[in-house]
């Protein structure tokens, strides 16, 4: 509650000339729509981060405004609900329901997300795709988790050099705030929470960041892996000594 109160109360930056701010409601999740008159036809479905706890569309408009004024993609940022007062799979849930709404109007798609919302994305495509829906035309995950309750070496390894995350994401009392209380293996491997195990047949182009001294760096490595195993065209650019999400 203090890190929403906190992130709430930073004033977001000025809308750029001729960048509008609306909010409307895809598959009943409240959405912010980011636009400017004469940019293209292809639509950006950005998922904020922060932990699945935090964060919210108001709190990333210096990424949506940049990508609307400056590379010309009108945006939509969902609100999905957060932990711990809606535990996961409700994330998920909201972001596969605005993904449906959004590609059926909107077909020339790109799904973009940082942190929890790369993972976000990462598994509102591959359900979509299990469940017969359009493919975006490419999916950007900037630090995201591979899973819920996997761990890697750099989840450890990483903690004193992680400025943002701090801690161990893969630690139980992070995973208590998130995830339905008395969860196990079959709740973490389940393909709906944990993009790692979950298919990327027949996925779009996928681009992967992240940083070598953040605790999710080996995540990253992790999915695109997986992607390439499964004949992705698929990119993992890892930077020195920047931080999570950069």
């Amino acid at each position: 509650a203090k890190e929403r109160a906190q992130n709430a109360s930073r004033r977001p930056p000025r809308p750029p000339k001729g960048v509008t701010v609306g909010s409307e409601a895809y598959g009943g999740i409240p959405c912010e729509t980011v636009r400017k008159a004469g940019n293209g036809d292809t639509m950006v479905l950005y998922i904020h981060g922060g932990g699945f706890t935090t964060g919210s569309a108001r709190e990333r408009r210096a990424v949506t405004f940049y990508l609307c004024d400056k590379l010309g993609y009108d945006c939509i940022a969902c609100d999905y609900r957060l932990a711990p007062e809606h535990k996961l799979p409700a994330a998920q849930e909201d972001c596969f329901a605005a993904y449906r709404a959004v590609v059926a109007r909107f077909p020339r798609l790109i799904v973009m997300g940082e942190s929890a919302g790369g993972t976000l994305a990462l598994t509102a495509v591959q359900r979509a795709l299990r469940e017969g829906l359009p493919a975006p035309l490419a999916v950007a995950a900037f630090s995201p988790a591979a899973g819920i309750g996997l761990r890697f070496p750099s989840h450890s390894r990483n903690v004193h050099t992680d400025y943002m995350l701090k801690r161990d994401p893969s630690s139980p009392e992070l995973l208590a705030k998130m995830c339905p209380d008395g969860c196990g293996e079959a709740f973490y491997k389940d393909p709906s929470v944990s993009p790692y195990y979950g298919s990327f047949a027949g996925f779009p182009p996928l681009f992967l960041a992240a940083s070598d001294s953040e605790t999710l760096c080996d995540d990253a490595a992790a999915l695109q892996k997986k992607a390439a195993e499964a004949g992705v065209r698929c990119t993992l650019t890892v930077k020195r000594g920047v931080v999570h999400a950069y």
